[in-house]
């Protein structure tokens, strides 16, 4: 299959990317630098274009004549407006020119930061009810793509991932930038001490995993759906804490802060990806294994 992509170049994309390759997909990534991960240039059937999401010219000319896009870019903004302009806007002449050029099938990557942060159990089929711009123009996007599949006839499903982790997919590919287990790591590492709260956590979902949902969607006959991403078992992170200890051999005291907080308050239910394509992850062994990895870099 002919798959044109945006940010293939990022972290969740370099996963994709390597996935899709392996499997004898062509794909032509958008990226703003296309030497910015050098190992996308020895995947075979990869190719780079220069440009970014209001390249108008550009996008058009990398869709025409695939099979699929996938749209994993994500414009940045500080307030609704800058939001909505350099994310909600582009993706949707994306998806309008995907469209008009017949696209068979576009595939968006969301957040499970649609739904507010307050306690419940959320599912691919409860409405979308973001707390923050970012959530909020996730939302918008998912809600125009559902629309073209309806109004264009193109079949069109979303991804929603949570916190999605892993070390690089290729020599320089970056590895995810979110805070916590890179600072449980370090101060493991250095046998500081760290203070976690009782009961907090998530699901979490190692960005292999997440690749295999993006091909099983491709391949699947399935449209207008939407696909929370995660593992299925909440992990708190004192049972992270205690696991990046024990891999570093670190004399680190553990603090457990009792807040309040009840046991897996907020979850979600992903029992879609299971349902539609026998997919069930569990994360634990790739969580102590990207947890040594991080511990490695403080040096």
């Amino acid at each position: 299959m002919k798959i044109m992509m945006t940010g293939g170049t990022s972290f969740i994309g370099c996963y994709v990317v390597r996935r899709l390759a392996g499997e004898g997909h062509q794909i032509t990534i958008l990226a703003r630098d296309p030497d910015k991960v050098p190992g996308l240039h020895t995947l075979p059937g990869v190719q780079l274009v220069a440009g970014t999401l209001t390249s108008a010219a550009v996008i058009t000319e990398a869709l025409r004549g695939q099979d699929a896009c996938i749209h994993i870019a994500l414009g940045q903004g500080d307030t609704a407006v800058e939001r909505a302009t350099a994310d909600t806007l582009p993706a949707i002449r994306l998806f309008e020119t995907a469209a008009d050029l017949g696209i068979e099938h576009i595939i968006y990557t969301s957040s499970i930061a649609v739904f507010d942060s307050v306690p419940g159990r959320f599912s691919d089929t409860v409405p979308p009810r973001p707390a923050k711009f970012y959530g909020a123009t996730k939302a918008a996007t998912e809600a125009y793509l559902l629309a073209f599949a309806a109004e264009r006839s193109v079949r069109a499903n979303v991804i929603r991932p949570g916190y999605t982790f892993g070390n690089p997919a290729i020599p320089g590919a970056p590895i995810q930038s979110m805070p916590e287990l890179p600072e449980i790591a370090a101060r493991a590492a250095r046998s500081e001490p760290i203070s976690v709260i009782r009961n907090a956590g998530l699901q979490f979902i190692w960005a292999g995993d997440l690749a295999q949902v993006y091909s099983a969607v491709l391949g699947a006959d399935v449209n207008r759906k939407v696909f929370t991403s995660l593992g299925p078992d909440f992990i708190t992170w004192e049972q992270i804490t205690r696991w990046a200890v024990q891999v570093c051999g670190s004399a680190s005291q553990v603090t457990v802060e009792d807040k309040g907080i009840g046991l897996a308050e907020m979850t979600y239910d992903v029992s879609a990806i299971e349902r539609c394509f026998g997919l069930r992850f569990d994360p634990t062994g790739r969580l102590r294994e990207h947890l040594a990895y991080l511990a490695a870099l403080v040096g």
